[in-house]
C-alpha cells in the first residue's frame, strides 16, 4: 500500500485511541500500533499542521509528549453537539426516503428504524420537509438488485454471466454473495467468487445475466467489507509514464508507488494496473500529455491502438 495512504489511516485511528487513553506512553502507543517510537513522535508533528482555513496549525489539535507520555487535546468547539445545516438535513432526508421506496432494505429496517429516523427529520426540518422534489434514483443495474438483495439476505449462491471492464472480457462466475453496495452512482454486489478464489465486486450494470440458486453459503467474514476499490497486487504490471503538467490529474485516479520530477517539468508517476488494457485506455486519454517509460509492452500496445485509431479516420469511419 501507498506509504502516505498508510500513515494516514493509521493518524485516523490513533488520535480516538489517544483520546480515550490520555497519558498512554510513547512505546505502548508504537507497540499497539506496531510502528517504531520514531514514526509515532512523526506522526504527532504531522498533527501540528492541521488548521482551519488561514493553516496556521494548531487550531484543531495539540499533541504533547512530557515524561514519555503522549496526551493529544482537541479544540473546544468539537465538545459541542453538531446540528445539522439545511442542505445536510434535506440531502438525508431524501436519501431515506429513497431508500425506503426502493424495497432493498426489507420491510423490517423500511418500516421500523428508517421510518422513525425519517419522521425526526421532517420533524426537524418542519415546513422545508414539505417541499415538493423529484428525485431519480434509478442507477444502472437497478433492475437486478431486486434479484440479489433476497440472495444477499438468504445467503444463497450466484450465477452470473458478467462483463469486466478492466479485462474486456465477458465470463461466467459462481458467488457466494456477502453486501450489496451504492458507490459512485453504481450499485456493487461483493462477494467471495469461486471462479477467482477471492473476494470480487461486481458492479451491477455489467452483469448480463444472472441466476439465483438453492445452495446455501456460508456467512460473510466478520470483519467489514472494504469499498469496492481497486487494490494493487505485486503480480499487477508495473506501468511508469511521464505526464505533463496539464495531465497530473491521473495521479488521482491511480494507486501511486512513487511521484517523481521529469524533464521538461514533467513529471514521471509509477503505479500497478489491473491489465495492460486498462493502462492503455489510461494514457490514450492523456494524448500527447503522456509518454511510456515501462513496460515496453504497454508503449507498443498504445502505439498500435493510436495507429488503428488514426486508420479509421482515414478511411473515413472516424468520429464526426
Amino acid at each position: 500500500m501507498n506509504p502516505t495512504l498508510t500513515r494516514l489511516r493509521r493518524i485516523l485511528v490513533m488520535v480516538p485511541w489517544l483520546l480515550e487513553h490520555p497519558g498512554a506512553g510513547v512505546e505502548e502507543v508504537a507497540a499497539r500500533f506496531d510502528v517504531t517510537v520514531e514514526d509515532v513522535l512523526d506522526d504527532l508533528d504531522v498533527l501540528g499542521y492541521c488548521g482551519l482555513p488561514g493553516y496556521g496549525g494548531g487550531d484543531l489539535i495539540e499533541a504533547s509528549v512530557s515524561g514519555g507520555q503522549v496526551v493529544v487535546r482537541m479544540a473546544e468547539f468539537f465538545a459541542r453537539p453538531l446540528a445539522l445545516s439545511m442542505r445536510e438535513g434535506l440531502s438525508l432526508l431524501l436519501a431515506g426516503r429513497a431508500a425506503r421506496a426502493s424495497g432493498v432494505l426489507g420491510e423490517d429496517l423500511s418500516d421500523g428504524p428508517l421510518s422513525t429516523a425519517i419522521a425526526k427529520l421532517e420533524d426537524h426540518l418542519g415546513a422545508q420537509a414539505e417541499v415538493p422534489v423529484a428525485l431519480d434514483v434509478e442507477a444502472g443495474g437497478a433492475d437486478v438488485l431486486s434479484q440479489l438483495w433476497p440472495a444477499v439476505r438468504d445467503r444463497r449462491l450466484v450465477h452470473l454471466v458478467y462483463r469486466s471492464s478492466s479485462k474486456d472480457e465477458t465470463t461466467s462466475r459462481a458467488v457466494e454473495p456477502w453486501t450489496l453496495r451504492s458507490v459512485g452512482g453504481a450499485w456493487y454486489l461483493q462477494g467471495f467468487c469461486r471462479s477467482a478464489k477471492a473476494q470480487r465486486s461486481f458492479r451491477l450494470d455489467r452483469i448480463l445475466q444472472i441466476e439465483v440458486g438453492e445452495e446455501r453459503v456460508t456467512a460473510p467474514p466478520e470483519e467489514e467489507v472494504g469499498p469496492p476499490v481497486y487494490r494493487p497486487s505485486p503480480h499487477d504490471p508495473r506501468v511508469v509514464v511521464e505526464v505533463a503538467p496539464r495531465a497530473t490529474w491521473i495521479s488521482d485516479r491511480v494507486v501511486l508507488d512513487d511521484r517523481a520530477p521529469a524533464a521538461d517539468g514533467w513529471t514521471r508517476l509509477e503505479f500497478r494496473a489491473a491489465t495492460l488494457d486498462w493502462a492503455v485506455r489510461l494514457v490514450m486519454r492523456l494524448g500527447e500529455g503522456a509518454r511510456v517509460v515501462e513496460p515496453p509492452d504497454l508503449a507498443r500496445m498504445v502505439a498500435e491502438r493510436a495507429t488503428a485509431v488514426l486508420a479509421l479516420y482515414d478511411h473515413g469511419t472516424g468520429p464526426n
